[in-house]
């Protein structure tokens, strides 16, 4: 007859340097989310944010890519992405719907 495993309690001390802080892991992500609320990026921005990939690649990838096209369209409809109009004009990006974009479509995109 095989035993349970058995769970052993013991009190470990570990040192935190003063310039680091303890912070509960839902704080953190309550923070990361206010930390992009009402910011606006530009297509460097995203570029900074996907790992400095080139705008051909967010267009190709993202943008333009069919896979997404009604969840951008969407965005696009709700003013979170406006579209560069031509020459001139630029992409901007609501970030805060664009980062939850990005990370629900993570493991999908061609890294």
């Amino acid at each position: 007859m095989m035993q349970a495993p058995q769970s052993i309690k013991a009190n470990i001390e570990i040192a935190i340097p003063d310039n680091f802080e303890l912070v509960q892991r839902d704080e953190i992500e309550s923070l990361r989310g206010q930390a992009l609320t009402g910011r606006t990026w530009t297509m460097q921005d995203l570029r900074e944010w996907v790992g400095k990939k080139s705008t051909t690649w967010i267009k190709a990838s993202i943008l333009e890519n069919p896979r997404y096209s009604r969840e951008i369209q969407q965005m696009v409809d709700h003013h979170e992405i406006k579209e560069a109009a031509g020459p001139g004009t630029r992409w901007l990006f609501k970030a805060g719907p664009m980062a939850e974009f990005l990370d629900r479509h993570w493991e999908e995109l061609p890294w």
